[in-house]
């Protein structure tokens, strides 16, 4: 954590320019009464608090990037903008075509909805309740990330003459969460070598992760002029405008202590407490047109004030949690066993990693850098009560089963990266570990965000899949004990991955896994009961569509 400073500044930059130009949107969020303390990872159970949602979800995703997770915030990003191109789509009436990448889509879908910006149509906007979806005849699509990197499809022009191209933005954020492509060498400079050296992939990645977030936001921006315009305030509507997209804002992130895991010894210790809450008051402040600096903040300053409000909403909703189990648990309460809990979590990581250093540019090792960078992300994420951890967790099992098909069955493994259409069942069936699949079919659930996902029933999944999956409180646990499996899992793989290049290695591996795991055999008596109770879920049904509205309708003329 302490290397997240060599993070450079070319890579810092285009970040800190995206969350400059959201400006005006905290302003409009507030005035068309958009809840001030919602939780940032919520859905949100209005209209302008899911915009709310949105707009927080570009600083969770840039505090990744300023940490030098670029898979985890790929993840957080992808979702994003599943969700936002449906909307696009749903507004300029763009319509799915039978057969069509969710590139093509997207592509086409971003294009009509803003040939014209800022006004662009926005006719058909959804209003009132967390409303989701396209007209489209196909939805499925977004599951099909069969890799196409050369498709590049219309572009979008962002800024003065700066054109981005959402197809290739797709295509890419889909590479770098399956571990593979032209920019998996990020992944290897955070899993491998700490932060340190910068692979010449960076800064382009950065951008174009960036150009994701600054395409969010502008659609987010046009649902806000959209809902001021129905309450009947257009200067709220004019202003969303005001600020050009891309302005720099400097290149020197947030402090270093604002990123940190939200835990009591890190990024919940009193000295970042309290830096948090002097720049929320702050940042209130200038909410209310008011000068606590004395003067105007410069562009820097104010896009650090924007990110540290979010991080203190995020901590003090830690604190709320921390106190509720306290609460619950009452002389049970051990918030020392969530530091144990991390041990496993950073050591799993940390073998995943030291595995990449010594696989080196190899498919074996682009799998063990994007398994310990996803679980870290996902540790981060989880502690932030945010559904997005089972997000890039997914990623961590679709590539430990890599790496387990390379340790067993190589020559399958190399058909299988010679192959286009190679899905995470793919690579879990090859792996030997069909019983996996209700936890797959779960984590999946998470790591989009459409109008067919079925949030409900993969929480239900989840839930049964642990020991004490009937009790009343193990829907607080579930996200818990699926992190606290892939983690054991790919500690795991990492030990058998080890011993094909030396069986010291292996040993050493296993030695740490005892310690973690506190008696011998600990591990695989453990990762045998996960198979064992995941195979009894393999018919679970995920039920019902978690989204409403539009969404609604299109699914009823499908006939579902």
């Amino acid at each position: 954590m302490v290397n997240m400073r060599l993070v450079p500044a070319g890579a810092i930059e285009p970040v800190m320019s995206a969350l400059l130009s959201f400006g005006f949107v905290d302003l409009a969020l507030r005035r068309l009464g958009a809840t001030r303390d919602r939780h940032p990872a919520s859905y949100g159970d209005s209209w302008v608090d899911h915009l709310g949602w949105g707009a927080d979800s570009a600083f969770i995703a840039a505090r990744l990037l300023f940490s030098g997770q670029y898979v985890g915030a790929a993840a957080v990003l992808r979702s994003q903008f599943e969700r936002w191109t449906e909307n696009a789509a749903y507004n300029a009436g763009v319509q799915h075509e039978k057969g069509e990448s969710a590139a093509s889509f997207a592509a086409r879908a971003w294009s009509a909805c803003h040939r014209g910006y800022p006004s662009a149509l926005r006719v058909q906007q959804e209003a009132g309740g967390v409303h989701y979806g396209s007209d489209i005849a196909d939805l499925d699509f977004w599951e099909d990330e069969r890799s196409s990197e050369a498709f590049q499809g219309s572009g979008v022009t962002i800024g003065e003459g700066y054109v981005v191209y959402p197809a290739a933005m797709m295509n890419s954020m889909s590479e770098l969460l399956h571990g593979r492509g032209a920019f998996v060498d990020v992944t290897h400079w955070e899993a491998s070598n700490l932060l340190e050296n910068e692979p010449s992939a960076l800064r382009e990645v950065s951008q174009w992760l960036t150009d994701v977030l600054v395409l969010n936001l502008r659609q987010i921006r046009l649902c806000l002029a959209t809902l001021a315009e129905e309450q009947k305030k257009p200067k709220i509507a004019r202003g969303l405008f005001s600020l050009p997209e891309r302005t720099y804002a400097g290149d020197v992130g947030p402090a270093l202590s604002s990123l940190f895991p939200l835990l009591p010894q890190t990024g919940l210790d009193s000295d970042s407490v309290d830096l948090m809450r002097e720049a929320e008051y702050a940042y209130e402040q200038v909410m209310q047109g008011r000068r606590p600096a004395g003067r105007l903040y410069r562009d820097d300053e104010i896009t650090h004030l924007y990110f540290y409000e979010r991080r203190a909403r995020a901590g003090r909703w830690a604190m709320k949690a921390f106190e509720s189990e306290k609460e619950k648990l009452a002389d049970k309460f051990d918030l020392d066993g969530l530091s144990g809990r991390s041990t496993m979590y950073i050591m799993s990581a940390e073998m995943a990693g030291v595995l990449s250093i010594w696989f080196g540019a190899t498919a074996q090792g682009d799998a063990a850098a994007t398994c310990s960078s996803s679980l870290r992300s996902a540790y981060w994420l989880w502690l932030e009560d945010d559904d997005r951890a089972m997000s890039a967790l997914r990623v961590v099992l679709e590539q430990c089963a890599r790496l387990r098909v390379w340790s067993i069955k190589p020559e399958k493994a190399a058909k299988l990266e010679e192959s286009s259409a190679a899905t995470p069942k793919d690579w879990i069936n090859a792996a030997g570990w069909r019983r996996l699949q209700s936890l797959n079919r779960a984590l999946g659930e998470f790591a989009h965000f459409h109008a067919k996902i079925r949030l409900e029933g993969a929480r239900d999944i989840l839930q049964k899949m642990q020991r004490n999956g009937e009790h009343e409180d193990a829907q607080y646990t579930a996200r818990g004990h699926a992190l606290d499996a892939v983690a054991a899992l790919l500690m795991a793989e990492s030990i058998r991955s080890a011993a094909v290049l030396s069986p010291v290695m292996a040993k050493a591996f296993e030695q740490i896994a005892e310690e973690v795991f506190q008696d011998e055999g600990g591990l695989q008596r453990s990762l045998e009961d996960l198979l064992q109770r995941s195979l009894l879920l393999k018919n679970a049904p995920l039920g019902e569509y978690s989204l409403r509205g539009p969404a609604d309708r299109t699914r009823r003329s499908e006939g579902d």
